[in-house]
């Protein structure tokens, strides 16, 4: 499936001795030219959790996986959600039963596009037929329906991206 125009997805190698937020910083500021971005976790005060933008109209995630950082900004929306998941990961099913890299990818996504990430269990993502120009949508108990998309990364990562309704 293609991504809308607005959606855009990057990543790159996090090079040995190299912070990975720095790689993924690097990438959000190619991705949006002149903007700055900032995180700090309302419980502890560091510099993680959820991105915010300044100097553009778009929303911003960024994940890690198997030694790549990646990155996806959305403009124009509220809030958007990016996981990325090697292929050969282990132990997903005692988070969630049943769950490949695949299936944790775009839970992981849902959530971060959600706002609450896993402060939510992961378990109440409900996933449904793709609507038009989708790859598959999600909701969190009744809530609303998300849309989401797989996107082709590297070699031996899986990579989803969610987006909510806009309004």
């Amino acid at each position: 499936m293609t991504l809308p125009a607005e959606i855009r997805v990057a990543w790159r190698r996090i090079p040995g001795g190299v912070e990975r937020r720095i790689v993924s910083r690097a990438l959000l500021a190619e991705l949006l030219p002149g903007a700055s971005f900032a995180a700090r976790c309302a419980r502890c005060g560091g510099e993680h959790g959820r991105l915010r933008v300044s100097g553009a109209d778009a929303a911003v995630s960024v994940s890690y996986a198997g030694g790549w950082a990646f990155a996806v900004t959305a403009s124009g929306a509220m809030s958007v959600g990016l996981d990325a998941v090697p292929v050969a990961v282990t132990g997903l099913e005692r988070v969630l039963p049943g769950a490949d890299a695949g299936a944790w990818a775009r839970v992981e996504a849902v959530l971060k596009a959600d706002g609450r990430g896993l402060a939510v269990d992961p378990a109440r993502v409900r996933f449904a037929a793709a609507s038009p120009g989708a790859d598959w949508n999600a909701r969190i108990d009744d809530g609303p329906a998300l849309t989401g998309w797989d996107v082709t990364g590297p070699p031996g990562v899986v990579v989803a991206v969610a987006l909510p309704p806009r309004g």
